[in-house]
């Protein structure tokens, strides 16, 4: 790659919903360290100087230290000179050869801060490089620039259109709620304003003052549109801790290069940490996943892991699908009961309640996922009762099986799995799966459940209702039903009355009312043994049935997989749907949870 100014990196970051890091550098090692773990991770990178670092090098000095930095890399690097307030300095910096610019006139009138930003622009402009201007006042001490807190002021979206019509900027910043330097108490981001700027800016939008913001600050504040977030404060303190730190623990070592060495690691790892969640490279690819699962069925994370786990991954909608278990009203958060929906919330993510019953006595895998329920209703606690009864009956005997022939499996171990003590009613038949794999029976959990399914000595049959049955009484507690992973069920279908082909069997429930069908799902994870590739099989879904059901829904069947093995582990947002197709949905978009983007904090 190369050398280069912000312009088409931030475009691409705005586009693509994610945000470049940008940190301010304080010499050639701070320079080098975020350099090297950009370059590691393979992200671009803006390094930030101040007109302070700057001053203290010398333009034409600093410059030729971080310019050969920059060509000499794999990835594209602006080097952007941050909170200049003097316009003929700003100028002279531009001369020496920095790519990007930012005027800082937000102490200024809003006529005084256009006229001198749009001098800088029309200077930078000619000599290719960018441009950032702010609007607002952010409290705090970036170097010598100190704002009071009395004196921050939220950027005025009206101003903030005036301002980018007439200056011409590449970038803006607006005063949104962030601070310079270490945080002193409430963070109260207006995430809103930045939404709303967003809405009409022609330009990628800056967030200042990263350090201190939590992950979840930080994927709302991208979600809402920064492009470009600012890092100083953090590699300032890795520096001045990473020393500290080495000569603590080393006080007769006098090797500056093994003190560099060791500072150098300690700005890389701040480095890494943020490049990491601003550009979203962990981030899954699809921001709604309709169907996991929690320790209350088969999962392995308890549910506020398995939200903690979604945010971390950019998930906004969740839905939580247990096995034939009615979803909590409340959930434990560090040893404190409360609402799954209002929690969630507080990681930017929309939480949907639901439940994936298990259907067909004669048919595996047939599963419809019920979402939108009231799930409280006498009618649907009387079913689930008397499927949770079928489900803890042959689950037993199913242990009892195994052990006599040979795969001796406590139905003990089977109530404490995972060292998390369970009632029977909560039993799930992965769990006896991943115990036969554990055991050394079969070597995966997926092979446990082939066995058990296609050798009639170990098929024990619980009884199920007819998925007929189950969307009539989705329907009757007003809720939506989906069809989950179709193709993980027979070709030829066994019902009552006969056989009949899998395509029949979706006609049918369509005809009796089902609202859905999963189309993305991890099929390449699972016992599917078909020759379709997961995506010829949504193409195939999408092809033949979405003119009609109402939804063509999608979802991970995540269950913590990597908590027992690193074998096809299932990942949040692996598949799903995306979040346009959600919100315009009829019936997802009316769904409990609300549009976690509303409000300002």
């Amino acid at each position: 790659m190369t050398y280069v100014n912000m312009k088409t990196m931030l475009e691409k970051a705005k586009k693509n919903h994610y945000a470049v890091g940008a940190f301010n550098i304080v010499n050639e090692l701070t320079a080098k360290a975020v350099v090297e773990t950009a370059e590691d991770l393979k992200q671009d990178v803006i390094l930030q100087t101040s007109v302070k670092t700057v001053k203290e090098f010398g333009a034409k000095e600093l410059m030729d230290i971080l310019k050969p930095l920059a060509q000499n890399t794999k990835i594209n690097v602006a080097i952007h000179l941050d909170h200049s307030r003097d316009i003929e300095y700003t100028k002279e910096c531009i001369a020496a050869g920095w790519s990007s610019v930012m005027y800082d006139g937000s102490q200024l009138s809003l006529e005084e801060n256009i006229a001198n930003t749009k001098i800088i622009a029309d200077y930078a402009h000619k000599r290719n490089v960018t441009v950032e201007g702010e609007l607002g006042a952010i409290v705090g001490v970036e170097d010598d620039i100190v704002v009071e807190k009395d004196g921050g002021a939220f950027a005025n979206p009206k101003d903030c259109k005036k301002f980018m019509a007439e200056t011409g900027v590449d970038a803006l910043a607006p005063a949104v709620g962030t601070a310079h330097g270490v945080y002193k108490g409430e963070i109260n981001l207006n995430y809103k304003l930045m939404q709303d700027i967003n809405a009409f800016s022609p330009v990628p939008l800056v967030l200042h003052g990263g350090t201190g913001l939590s992950t979840e600050m930080f994927d709302r504040m991208i979600q809402s549109g920064a492009a470009k977030i600012n890092i100083s404060t953090a590699i300032k303190i890795a520096y001045c801790q990473g020393m500290r730190e080495y000569m603590d623990e080393n006080p007769q070592q006098n090797d500056p290069l093994k003190l560099d060495a060791f500072v150098g690691d300690c700005v890389k790892e701040v480095a890494r940490k943020h490049i990491r969640l601003f550009s979203q490279m962990d981030r899954a690819p699809y921001a709604v996943d309709l169907h996991t699962h929690s320790t209350r069925s088969d999962g392995g994370d308890t549910p506020q892991e398995l939200i903690d786990n979604a945010a971390k991954r950019g998930v906004r909608v969740l839905a939580l699908t247990d096995h034939d278990v009615i979803p909590p009203q409340k959930i434990e958060v560090n040893g404190i009961m409360v609402d799954p929906i209002a929690y969630a919330k507080t990681k930017g993510i929309q939480f949907i309640p639901g439940i994936e019953f298990s259907c067909e006595t004669l048919v595996d895998d047939v599963h419809i996922v019920a979402l939108g329920c009231d799930f409280h209703h006498q009618k649907i606690l009387d079913v689930n009762r008397k499927i949770v009864q079928s489900k803890i009956d042959s689950y037993y005997q199913l242990t009892a099986l195994l052990t006599e022939k040979g795969m001796p499996i406590a139905w003990d171990e089977v109530l404490n799995y995972g060292g998390i003590p369970r009632k029977p009613e909560d039993v799930q038949k992965k769990i006896i799966f991943n115990l036969m794999a554990e055991k050394g029976y079969t070597d995966t959990w997926i092979e446990a459940k082939l066995l058990c399914r296609n050798n009639p000595e170990y098929g024990i049959k619980r009884k199920k209702p007819s998925a007929v049955e189950i969307i009539r009484l989705i329907h009757e507690v007003g809720g939506i039903a989906i069809l989950a992973h179709p193709y993980l069920i027979d070709d030829v279908v066994r019902v009552d009355d006969g056989k009949m082909s899998r395509d029949d069997f979706i006609d049918w429930l369509i005809a009796e009312g089902l609202d859905g069908i999963e189309a993305s799902y991890t099929y390449d994870k699972t016992t599917y043994g078909g020759e379709l590739t997961k995506e010829e099989i949504i193409q195939k879904v999408k092809k033949d049935y979405s003119n009609r059901v109402k939804i063509i829904s999608g979802g991970s069947d995540y269950h913590a997989d990597y908590k027992r093995t690193d074998q096809k582990v299932r990942d949040i947002g692996e598949c799903g749907i995306t979040y346009e197709y959600f919100s315009n949905n009829a019936l997802l978009s009316k769904l409990e949870g609300g549009d976690q983007n509303e409000g300002t904090t």
